[in-house]
């Protein structure tokens, strides 16, 4: 009798529903923006540390960095990063590839759960 009542526990659950559905797409968009903003950090503190031959090129290089954002650290991460082998940022790869998985196995699982 002073219990909650169906109409409300369906509102409940749809808006539940709403709320997990934002979140299986929202968390991994989010874990993948921080990983980037990292990628795009490593990249411009190497290319504000690193020693060029010539001095323009660092002027250069921090440049694409700050303006083009991750556009540039990819640039710059295929162009200069990569030669050198005495760095490796494979956790990063790794990272995201995981995150990714994760993402998918959830999504997977919540839709099959929802629809089966």
């Amino acid at each position: 009798m002073f219990g909650i009542s169906n109409f409300y526990k369906e509102q409940i659950s749809g808006l539940f529903m709403v709320f997990l559905i934002g979140a299986a797409f929202l968390m991994p968009l989010i874990l993948i923006g921080a990983l980037l903003f990292v990628f795009w950090l490593i990249m411009l503190i190497d290319s504000i540390t690193r020693k060029f031959k010539d001095g323009s090129q660092k002027i250069v290089w921090v440049l694409v960095n700050i303006l083009l954002g991750f556009l540039g650290a990819l640039i710059y991460y295929f162009a200069v990063f990569i030669r050198d082998k005495g760095r490796s940022i494979k956790w990063l790869w790794w990272s995201l590839l995981i995150v990714f998985l994760v993402w998918a196995i959830f999504v997977a699982f919540f839709f099959s759960r929802l629809f089966g």
